[in-house]
């Protein structure tokens, strides 16, 4: 089995309509302060695919500006993505320039 995901440049798709008007899909990111072990908590698979659709968005047609900040916002979807109340914020650097 596989699978094309297509990501617009537009990105009308991301996040997808199920997680979009279902804020049962989100995800909490927590730290573990013993060992600095990062947790991505995902309470659906459509969560992680649109999570991970923002960031292919990013890489293919981001602004470039670092970093790339997801955060809780009274359960509103921010960079693709609902994170819980709890969560911790997560920022994400890369390049501005492809290699």
């Amino acid at each position: 089995m596989s699978y094309l995901i297509e990501i617009s440049e537009d990105a009308d798709d991301i996040p997808c309509d199920e997680v979009l008007n279902n804020s049962q899909h989100n995800l909490n990111v927590t730290s573990d302060e013993d060992n600095s072990d990062v947790h991505l908590k995902f309470s659906s698979r459509e969560a992680m695919r649109d999570f991970a659709k923002s960031i292919l968005h990013e890489s293919y047609y981001g602004s470039g500006v670092n970093p790339m900040e997801l955060y809780p916002l009274d359960s509103s979807i921010v960079g693709g993505v609902r994170l819980t109340d709890k969560s911790n914020r997560v920022f994400i650097w890369y390049p501005k320039n492809s290699i």
